[in-house]
């Protein structure tokens, strides 16, 4: 015969989707009339930008563009000039059936880019960014338990498990007219660079209020006589109330925000002649909703009456999810083979984080592409890259695994320590979410051979001598007896038991 387990589940992040493509950058591109010829290239970016994502029936939908931008010294003045061209893309990656409460994610990197001068007008450029594609569904993580009595003894364990209550996805839009001031010029625009970092998440019925701050760098060209480069950063706050069905005010939120697009235009002010920046970007949020759930799993299972015989599974959950906030300063050095006699900017082209474990600890080992632009004692502008690495170990009370890292960059400064050196300050901020990973083989169908008792059918009483490392639960499986019999007939506190310690059994 089979005993009957109820089934029971709690919800797991699951990926429907997981995938890299890779969309080539193959452009041809000739300066427009209102450039200056190219007299020598500093250097070359590589931006992508993701307009739209659609989550179909069985395919997910990107829509964007790889923008290349050109920072160059031109033939006319010697002065310093940028130039950005956007070449579209469309990708379609099929994803097969999924639920309809998912989150899709799409996240485009640059991979490199090639740049060759074919004349002072006419570039040949040639690189790749890489569209990293997840779909996030709750997968049910089934688990069983038996409360029907009887004959069947169980052992349970319980288990504070992390159930994923919600899940959700939004993409919205920031406009922002920004006034740069009376006594700031800005004759050209360079460089811009936007970043986005969550300052609060929080849970309510079925609902997430978001707040966040949008920080903007700005390089620009001042001066042209006189080739004045100059730098700015403006932050820029964000609220939004996103849907997301499960959210309650006990939820544990593991919230990203991610910038997809955005474009910055220099304007005037038509009342009193000052310049505005006009910025359009559009942001992507997405959060996993977390909440404790107590389950009971059989971890063993015997008969009082017939020889029973137990069906382990593999049984592994997230326990006890946080996510928690850090920042962590670190400090470099960039040598530079040239003399340095004045640095116009010290910017992040790219920051990565790997995590890693020992000792029940997490290491976060970041590295950071640092591009710097300086004049050297000739009066020559030019533009570096190097690499920064910085080692950080967050206290995660005891939680030994990190479901998601994330990091971003608070502030970069920089001294000139000699005129080869430049001593850096990076402050890093890392989001994580952390739980302990619970393993275990828990029992999934018991069945029992009706024609083979477990003992005898004459009641007795047995005497028993206890043996180091035993406990009641072994004890009653090995005599057949009932747990609670064996504690109540010999005055027991619990399963433990001590050592040399003479036991009544009964088995009747």
């Amino acid at each position: 015969m089979e005993y009957h387990l109820t089934k029971k589940s709690i919800d797991q992040l699951s990926a429907a989707l997981n995938t890299v493509v890779e969309q080539p950058v193959d452009i041809d591109l000739t300066l427009p009339d209102y450039c200056p010829d190219i007299e020598r290239i500093l250097s070359c970016e590589l931006i992508p930008k993701i307009y739209m994502t659609n989550l179909g029936s069985d395919r997910l939908n990107v829509e964007g563009g790889s923008c290349v931008r050109i920072l160059y010294i031109d033939g006319e003045r010697g002065c310093m000039r940028s130039y950005e061209y956007t070449q579209p893309f469309s990708e379609s990656i099929p994803i097969g059936d999924h639920p309809d409460n998912c989150a899709a994610v799409v996240e485009a990197k640059p991979e490199y880019l090639n740049c060759r001068a074919l004349s002072p007008r006419k570039l040949s450029l040639h690189g790749a960014v890489s569209l990293h594609a997840k779909v996030c569904i709750a997968d049910g993580l089934d688990y069983y338990s038996y409360s029907d009595g009887g004959d069947l003894q169980v052992k349970s364990e319980s288990i504070n498990a992390s159930d994923l209550c919600g899940l959700c996805t939004e993409s919205f839009s920031v406009q922002e007219e920004i006034p740069v001031g009376a006594n700031i010029v800005i004759g050209a625009l360079l460089s811009h660079r936007l970043y986005a970092k969550i300052t609060e998440l929080k849970a309510i019925h079925n609902k997430i209020m978001l707040n966040a701050e949008l920080k903007l760098e700005l390089m620009y060209l001042s001066d042209i006589e006189n080739k004045q480069v100059d730098c700015m950063s403006y932050s820029l706050p964000v609220s939004r109330v996103i849907d997301c069905d499960g959210a309650d005010d006990n939820s544990v939120i593991d919230g990203r925000l991610d910038v997809m697009s955005e474009e910055l235009r220099l304007g005037g002010d038509a009342l009193d002649g000052s310049a505005l920046l006009s910025l359009e970007a559009k942001l992507s949020f997405s959060a996993l909703c977390y909440s404790e759930k107590e389950i009971d799993l059989i971890s063993d299972a015997f008969s009082t009456e017939y020889e029973a015989q137990p069906e382990y599974a593999p049984f592994s959950c997230a326990c006890g999810t946080i996510c928690r906030s850090y920042t962590d300063i670190g400090k470099s050095t960039v040598d530079v083979d040239d003399t340095i006699s004045k640095v116009i900017d010290v910017h992040c082209e790219k920051l990565t984080v790997d995590p890693t474990s020992a000792d029940g600890r997490i290491i976060l080992n970041t590295k950071l592409c640092v591009g710097m632009l300086y004049e050297n004692t000739d009066g020559e502008t030019k533009y570096i890259e190097r690499d920064a690495e910085f080692i950080y170990t967050p206290d995660t009370d005891g939680r030994d695994h990190a479901e998601a890292v994330r990091a971003g960059l608070d502030s970069l400064s920089y001294r000139m320590a000699d005129g080869h050196r430049v001593e850096l300050r990076a402050e890093i901020c890392y989001r994580l979410t952390l739980c302990r990973r619970m393993s275990c083989s828990a029992v999934t169908r018991i069945t029992a051979d009706d024609d083979a008792p477990s003992r005898s059918p004459e009641g007795s009483l047995i005497l028993y001598y206890t043996d180091g490392g035993e406990n009641v639960w072994d004890i009653s499986k090995r005599f057949s007896s009932r747990p609670e019999d064996i504690i109540a007939e010999n005055g027991l506190d619990g399963d433990s038991i001590d050592n040399g310690v003479m036991l009544l059994i009964p088995t009747t």
